[in-house]
């Protein structure tokens, strides 16, 4: 029987070292050069924490996040103009491409969203309403009477996104002003803000309204540990809801925005080591022996590496399917800033290569 390594965190696995685990560029797209104003306090945020914005019109030809050589130009993109028929030299397919090298992405949709938004939103299994549609909520309505400004604090008890402030029972609700979503049954898709139950979805064509249960903002990491949010509003990010009385945009813009450019939630993994349990390391291993499996975790957070501590960490030995699942249990700190995982492991009675 051979054993190879592999592992996948939950959270995410990474070793660089900044304010972002991954990276400060970040690539700003809007509507036009002069509509980045309508969003100053979101970026002026983005700035105060380290990170280097380069921001651009839709329509500036030399728009792109890959050079010459096909290296990202940027670690990160936020697209703030969904209804922008182009975004330079951007689509859907260069967009996912950025994701799958490992670039993380924060797209907001609207009521007139461009088919690539909405194409790009399905790629991480998310359905943006139909164009002209927009979220209403008559009986929740904001401090301004406008039903088109849905009120909504329905946030997800996910505290490795949210904070403690947002996931409070008196938490400041999100002001929205745009278009529901529909999220996949997925794993790696987490509706993070959900509509009131209130709320319904009004379609510009004709009377009908959906009934659905819809979601205004989810979150979605990649098997290779890149991180999207889709919003369905860009006004949520603007600075007139952020400032609106008593609402939450300030805080729930710096939560999404913090998960998505791996400012935290980040695990490390390092020095994944097996061997027999008597401490043999053999080149392979044979049915039925016991092996112990130890790795080092850290979680990044405050612009710092910090032990991590968790009861669900979880090792597998796959050949197709999982054929053994344990949950590690921390044993010691395998340093100022590591936490050692230790699982005993008794191999399958069957032959063949298996990977951890």
């Amino acid at each position: 029987m051979r054993l190879t390594r592999w592992i996948w965190i939950g959270l995410c696995v990474a070793g660089a070292s900044a304010r972002s685990a991954t990276g400060r560029r970040v690539l700003v797209v809007v509507p036009t050069p002069g509509a980045a104003s309508d969003y100053s306090d979101f970026l002026d945020s983005l700035k105060a924490r380290g990170f280097e914005l380069a921001v651009r019109g839709a329509a500036n030809a030399s728009v792109a996040l890959h050079g010459g050589d096909g290296a990202r130009m940027y670690d990160h993109a936020v697209l703030l103009a969904p209804a922008a028929k182009r975004l330079g030299s951007l689509n859907a397919q260069s967009l996912v491409r950025f994701v799958d090298d490992g670039g993380n992405l924060l797209v907001t949709a609207s009521s007139d969203a461009s088919p690539m938004v909405r194409t790009l939103a399905t790629q991480f299994g998310v359905t943006v309403e139909k164009r002209g549609s927009r979220m209403v909520d008559h009986v929740g309505a904001s401090a301004s009477g406008d039903a088109g400004t849905v009120v909504s604090a329905r946030y997800a008890h996910v505290p490795a996104i949210l904070s403690q402030k947002l996931l409070a029972s008196d938490a400041p609700p999100v002001h929205f002003e745009g278009v529901g979503l529909r999220a996949a049954d997925i794993p790696l898709l987490v509706p993070v803000l959900s509509a009131p139950r209130t709320a319904y979805s009004a379609p510009a064509d004709d009377n009908a309204v959906s009934e659905a249960a819809l979601d205004l903002v989810s979150v979605f990491q990649t098997r290779n540990n890149a991180r999207v949010a889709v919003s369905g509003s860009t006004a949520l990010f603007s600075d007139r809801l952020m400032r609106a009385d008593g609402a939450g945009n300030r805080q729930f813009a710096a939560d999404i925005s913090q998960w998505v450019l791996q400012e935290k939630s980040v695990l490390r993994a390092s020095s994944l080591r097996h061997s027999l349990a008597t401490g043999e390391r053999p080149d392979h291993y044979r049915v039925g022996s016991d092996v112990v499996f130890e790795l080092d975790l850290a979680e990044f957070s405050n612009n710092a590496w910090h032990t991590y501590t968790a009861d669900d960490v979880q090792l597998e030995l796959i050949m197709l399917d999982p054929y053994v699942r344990v949950t590690l249990n921390h044993t010691q700190a395998g340093g100022a800033d590591l936490t050692t995982y230790r699982g005993d492991v008794r191999l399958p009675d069957r032959y063949g290569t298996f990977t951890f």
